[in-house]
């Protein structure tokens, strides 16, 4: 078994084994979306132009909850520095906890958005659409989210200062997504969903190594 694969195992049973995060998760996202009919009525007229928007928007939200707990456990145990004189590089390590949280968290989600749609009455036939683009999208989150973990780990009020970095660069996704989730000619490729496509090409490409170079810039100012 590769080093990779050891730190996804690992990352994955203490994932399931902290499940009440992913219970928080969700339930922020269900939160978010019950909220809405509740506010305004069930109002079929109002509540379908605004459902692909409310859903994306309760995705990001929800997402952010869990970005702040991704690197802390593992730098307050050590975790890190036995990664960084291992044989496992560290943008892998990154890939690999990236991994985890999009199982962990945007997976249930996927799991519960048909049923929200069907409650904001979304038009069905956009249903394929709206998953794909969530799959592409929470993946380009996370991504973004594990940037801004690192990069905020051990900060004073490390929540707050990750929102505000968090959030600027999440609004491509946000976008790209929302139009890429209710294509007007019926289509599921759309122009819109490869734009989606490329912002998470470009943080795949990039995040690991950002990411890989704030925790190591943290670690060597712990051991200091």
């Amino acid at each position: 078994m590769s080093p990779f694969e050891v730190q996804l195992r690992r990352d994955l049973r203490l994932g399931w084994a902290g499940r009440g995060d992913m219970a928080v998760m969700l339930g922020f996202f269900l939160i978010i979306l019950t909220l809405v009919p509740l506010a305004v009525g069930p109002d079929a007229a109002f509540l379908q132009p605004i459902a692909v928007p409310m859903i994306w928007i309760a995705a990001m939200l929800s997402s952010l909850a869990g970005f702040t707990r991704i690197f802390s456990e593992d730098v307050r145990c050590g975790w890190v520095d036995q990664v960084a004189l291992s044989p496992l590089p560290l943008p892998l390590y990154v890939i690999a906890k990236a991994a985890t949280h999009w199982v962990i968290g945007a997976v249930p989600m996927l799991l519960a958005t048909p049923l929200m749609a069907l409650m904001l009455y979304m038009d069905t036939s956009h249903l394929p659409a709206l998953l794909l683009a969530l799959v592409l999208g929470t993946a380009a989150l996370t991504l973004l989210g594990v940037i801004g973990a690192a990069l905020t780990e051990g900060a004073r009020g490390g929540g707050g200062l990750m929102a505000v970095l968090v959030l600027p660069l999440a609004m491509p996704a946000l976008i790209f997504g929302a139009l890429a989730s209710a294509p007007a000619d019926g289509g599921i490729v759309t122009p819109h969903l490869m734009l989606l496509g490329a912002v998470l090409a470009v943080l795949l490409a990039v995040a690991p190594f950002i990411a890989a170079a704030a925790l190591s810039e943290t670690e060597s100012e712990s051991g200091a």
